[in-house]
């Protein structure tokens, strides 16, 4: 499942999935009575996203959650595959007919690349997150430096020897696990 993380100034308020933050930044606010230093994150991209928590939070969590998926065999609306006439002769050949065999491919696909995907995607998630939050802080370019080049050891010794907010250099660190091949 995936996580977004709030802070408050630099330090870090909650990392969670969309409706525990949500719930958790939207008591902050009623709370405060007042405008926070408030942004929020999508860890999978590492980028800064905007959440409107005007009204009660049933009203908030019911503008920004997704609506429940399409039910199985279902595309979602605008979503079809096209393909030539000898392609679906092919997959309706396959043992389980299209829709299996498409699954399957699919599978095997997320499969083999999978690993280098998400470390890639990882680094650069990291990478903007750093870029957003901890951009005016002493050492950013050595930090990035250590994450592109895959040097964990380095890239966690400059974070945590820098002077930079706890709450920073952790979520950072969290962001980049799959970079370094860890989960």
């Amino acid at each position: 499942m995936s996580t977004y993380t709030a802070f408050l100034g630099q330090a870090r308020l909650i990392t969670a999935p969309l409706p525990e933050l949500l719930g958790e930044v939207k008591r902050h606010l009623d709370a405060a009575g007042e405008a926070l230093p408030l942004l929020i994150f999508d860890d999978r991209s590492g980028e800064p996203v905007d959440f409107n928590f005007q009204g009660s939070l049933a009203q908030v969590l019911a503008r920004h959650l997704p609506p429940d998926p399409a039910p199985l065999g279902k595309a979602p609306e605008g979503r079809e595959v096209r393909l030539l006439p000898r392609q679906w002769a092919w997959l309706d050949a396959q043992p389980g007919g299209a829709s299996a065999a498409l699954r399957r491919m699919v599978d095997e696909q997320r499969k083999t690349g999978a690993g280098r995907e998400r470390a890639r995607l990882a680094t650069e998630a990291t990478s903007r997150f750093l870029t957003t939050l901890a951009g005016e802080l002493d050492g950013l370019e050595d930090v990035q430096r250590a994450l592109y080049a895959k040097d964990r050891a380095r890239f966690e010794a400059l974070l945590f020897a820098s002077s930079w907010p706890e709450g920073i250099s952790a979520h950072a660190l969290y962001l980049a696990q799959p970079a370094f091949g860890e989960d």
